[in-house]
């Protein structure tokens, strides 16, 4: 009789919808391995804090997972497998960061700048935001940049709805969880995956999650953000191991 496997969930990243995995469930699926999938929304209610977050996921994750996130979805489930380590079996890490947001003492991310204008240009026509994001999170992958298909994904799968737009946008300005991050034995298997040409998180976020936990990083050569998308089937064949 077949052992009963912990299921698999995918945290997508700010700005799109669940959708976004599709490429990566259906390789799976061709790996025998999508029935153990789920890919939840994020928890990104009106003025929800991290706590409330990390509280929602405790509640509606399954009692055992293999935890994969993406971008931002890959901050939030750092800081629930850092909080809640008995919950999480494995925990692959794409395109992340600890902290999207240059600070005094982290220069691996994202200049203030930037989200003071994604949070104007929600203001103003958050149509135009994510249109300019879809072509963000490919900037650096030359074939995803004139890919009219993937285009088109991207655009059926982006985030309409502007409260959790800002919600989302507030975790990533906000977020710090290099402080978490300290060796802990119990601490589950950690697998990072990033692209060398990711324009969004830079790569020297993975480098720095790979010393700090000692484990290899999968790095993607001329790979963009948009990983998911782009490299459904490597990052399949990654995950269906964890299986």
């Amino acid at each position: 009789m077949r052992a009963m496997l912990s299921p698999m969930v995918l945290l997508h990243g700010w700005g799109f919808q669940p959708g976004i995995w599709s490429p990566v469930v259906e390789a799976m699926r061709q790996r025998g391995v999508a029935s153990e999938i789920l890919t939840p929304a994020l928890p990104l209610s009106e003025n929800m804090s991290q706590a409330s977050a990390l509280e929602s996921l405790f509640v509606s994750l399954p009692e055992k997972t293999h935890l994969v996130g993406w971008s931002l979805g890959g901050e939030l489930a750092l800081a629930f497998a850092s909080c809640f380590p008995e919950r999480v079996d494995t925990l692959t890490l794409i395109s992340s960061t600890p902290c999207f947001m240059n600070r005094s003492d982290w220069t691996s991310g994202q200049p203030t700048s930037l989200l003071d204008d994604f949070d104007q240009r929600l203001q103003e026509n958050p149509a135009a935001l994510l249109k300019r994001f879809a072509t963000l999170i490919r900037h650096g992958d030359t074939t995803a940049t004139r890919d009219k298909a993937l285009s088109a994904h991207l655009l059926a799968v982006t985030e309409t709805d502007p409260d959790r737009l800002a919600t989302g946008l507030t975790f990533l300005r906000t977020l710090d969880l290099r402080n978490l991050c300290a060796m802990d034995e119990e601490r589950p298997s950690i697998t990072l995956i990033h692209g060398t040409a990711d324009h969004v998180v830079p790569l020297e976020a993975s480098l720095w999650l790979e010393a700090q936990f000692d484990t290899p990083l999968m790095r993607i050569e001329g790979g963009s953000h948009a990983l998911p998308l782009t490299h459904a089937g490597q990052i399949a064949d990654t995950l269906a191991t964890l299986l």
